[in-house]
């Protein structure tokens, strides 16, 4: 039985590498070149869109070893069409101590959530591999719903370093107090009016 552990990785500039080179591995490419990665792929043929994007391409016709290819990566990702030559990948890569996604299968050790993303703003939602559209499905509905919120963001951000300096119970309260009540000043974004709010909690005058 799996249980997944919720987990932000940083990729920016960290080595990955791609076995397949196919449209699943096209897209997971894409998703980890617009992170910032420096991306490997490795297969014996490319489908054709791989030569517009910035990958390293590695030809898999007996030069290399999965172990060989896997050194001084972070994360490996098994999406050739070959299930025994995935699940290879994915022993090898436990055996190294490497995080492993292996599409299609429910015995991966690490799974790619649907995201939704707006600035600093990341939801990822998982069914555990069960239900890949029902995720993205849910994903994408929570994008709609917290809208309000994503717009009171920037002024939130300022709120936060205004009350730098202040304990962590009174920020807490601050912050809870302005999204309750005052999420339409914050989505104004009229900063005078907001500090002003802002100071009212901290001396007890709302």
């Amino acid at each position: 039985m799996k249980k997944y552990l919720p987990l932000m990785v940083n990729v920016y500039n960290k080595n990955v590498i791609i076995f397949g080179g196919g449209k699943v591995a096209l897209r997971k490419a894409k998703k980890l070149l617009g992170l910032g990665a420096k991306v490997y792929v490795a297969s014996n043929r490319f489908t054709k869109e791989f030569n517009q994007i910035d990958v390293k391409k590695v030809p898999l016709k007996g030069k290399y070893d999965i172990k060989e290819l896997l050194n001084g990566k972070v994360l490996a990702i098994a999406a050739t069409n070959d299930r025994e030559f995935n699940l290879k990948v994915k022993e090898q890569s436990k055996k190294l101590g490497i995080m492993c996604n292996v599409v299609d299968s429910n015995g991966s050790d690490v799974i790619f959530p649907a995201v939704f993303r707006k600035g600093d703003i990341v939801i990822a939602v998982s069914s555990s591999g069960n239900l890949p559209y029902f995720s993205e499905f849910l994903a994408c509905k929570i994008g709609q719903i917290i809208k309000p919120y994503l717009e009171a963001y920037p002024a939130l951000k300022k709120v936060r370093q205004k009350l730098k300096g202040v304990n962590s119970n009174m920020k807490k309260k601050v912050q809870k107090e302005m999204l309750n009540k005052d999420l339409e000043l914050l989505r104004s974004g009229k900063w005078e009016l907001i500090e002003e709010k802002v100071n009212q909690l901290l001396t007890g005058r709302s």
